[in-house]
């Protein structure tokens, strides 16, 4: 007799295979196997490759015997799963159900497979496409913040308001004692700016230079300080000058201070629109990205393999605690359930990925890379050697090259969709993508978009 495949569906995309075939299949490798153990072994008394068959059946016997069934298994269900085209994710249990000799020998294999995507791009779908300009408003914003940050400092003889610079020597006590890390000489403080504890700028509010002044506050009960937490405290402040902020005018020597040597003012403008169309750019393509696969993901609905799920559960869980360690932070998870929304997310966004990519029949070239990087660059002191670092990393040219080929396939989704225009401002598409990435849990997924998922 021949090998007896029979191949079942089970629920979602798990599936049941059993395989039963002659004794002789298993005899054969077993045969085989004992030739070759017989042409190593050293046994006392035996010269090398001459120790008999049935000495080698004697000792090893069992194990020969296991080994090659586990063998056998492993070519049958090989050949099966090519011979019925299957997809195999992974196969989580085998069982042997029979191994008398009296019988066929017979097994079932429970696994699951990848689904069969019937692929639809988004031909006949409406995609609102998020578009923006830099206007010249949107760079007087910009400069203003700068003036703000980069206030002039001067002295003046008058009582302290809000937004005003204190420079003080503070002692801080509790129960009458100085505690540790509760003083400081020539401190810097700016009024309101939520720098010290709650209590302690307010309380500065309306003192002059020369003063004195004793101040009671009562550290926050969530202090990073546990034995400062919850406590009440007093500090000794002496105030030694008053400093009031005054916005600079743009100016030359402002671009200069900003680090622009040449061209004043205009140069300064053009370098602040260079990094501004930049961001935009990064902003509008990250937003429509998320449209662009959300309606992919709500017109291609699939099944999706636990097993992959529980893989990328694991690991999004591995990237949080690395994230944390290099913090200096631990972070331990007692399971990683509370990933499975993202990972099942993850896998269908890969899934749907690849299936573009084949589709559309797309592939990464040098130049699409080189014009990613270049973009990306341009916002360092010295583009091309940062360029030089991102070729000589394999990981970051990796990190590139699939960042490229997500360009690629949004671009190619949109090619096939009704475009409707969204015109925002330069600021609105900004903060929106700002606030997107605070609220994003997405851990750093890269998907598989090219290579077959490991079995």
């Amino acid at each position: 007799m021949t090998s007896a495949v029979q191949l079942e569906s089970l629920e979602g995309l798990k599936r049941k295979i059993t395989i039963e075939m002659p004794w002789d299949e298993v005899d054969t490798t077993v045969n085989q196997e004992v030739k070759n153990i017989r042409s190593k072994a050293r046994i006392d008394g035996f010269r090398p490759g001459k120790v008999p068959e049935k000495v080698i059946v004697q000792r090893y016997g069992a194990a020969i015997r296991q080994d090659a069934m586990q063998k056998v298994i492993d070519e049958k269900l090989r050949e099966a799963f090519v011979d019925k085209k299957l997809n195999v994710v992974q196969i989580t249990s085998i069982d042997l159900e029979q191994v008398e000799p009296s019988a066929p020998f017979k097994f079932t294999a429970l696994f699951e497979v990848l689904p069969e995507i019937n692929f639809k791009d988004l031909t006949g779908e409406v995609i609102r496409k998020r578009v923006a300009t830099v206007e010249d408003k949107d760079i007087d914003e910009v400069l203003g913040r700068l003036q703000n940050q980069y206030k002039e400092w001067v002295k003046v003889d008058r009582a302290a308001a809000l937004n005003d610079k204190l420079v003080i020597d503070f002692i801080g006590y509790r129960d009458g004692e100085p505690f540790a890390g509760g003083k400081a000489e020539g401190a810097e403080l700016i009024l309101g700016s939520k720098q010290f504890i709650p209590g302690f700028e307010e309380s500065l509010v309306g003192v002059k230079a020369g003063e004195k002044k004793t101040i009671e506050v009562t550290f926050p009960k969530e202090y990073h300080e546990p034995s400062l937490a919850g406590a009440a405290t007093t500090f000794d402040v002496t105030v030694h000058e008053v400093l009031e902020g005054r916005a600079r005018t743009i100016d030359a020597a402002f671009a200069e201070l900003l680090g622009v040597k040449e061209g004043g003012v205009e140069a300064l403008r053009a370098e602040l629109k260079q990094g501004l169309e930049r961001e935009l750019a990064t902003a509008l393509r990250e937003e429509n990205k998320k449209r662009v696969l959300a309606k992919l993901k709500a017109i291609n609905v699939f099944d999706i393999p636990d097993a992959l799920v529980h893989e990328e559960m694991e690991r999004i869980a591995r990237v949080i605690q690395a994230q944390a360690a290099k913090q200096k932070q631990k972070v331990n998870f007692n399971n990683a359930a509370p990933f499975a929304a993202q990972a099942r997310d993850n896998i269908i966004t890969g899934l749907l990925m690849r299936e573009a990519v084949s589709a559309f029949n797309l592939k990464v070239e040098a130049s699409h890379v080189r014009a990613l990087l270049e973009e990306k660059m341009s916002a360092y002191e010295d583009p091309t050697q940062m360029m030089q670092m991102y070729y000589n990393s394999k990981e970051l040219l990796e990190q590139i090259q699939s960042e490229a080929m997500e360009m690629l396939i949004v671009d190619a989704l949109l090619n096939t969709a009704t475009l409707e225009e969204e015109r925002v401002s330069a600021e609105e598409a900004i903060r929106g993508a700002h606030d997107h990435h605070h609220h994003d849990h997405d851990h750093d997924h890269d998907h598989d978009h090219h290579g077959d998922h490991e079995h």
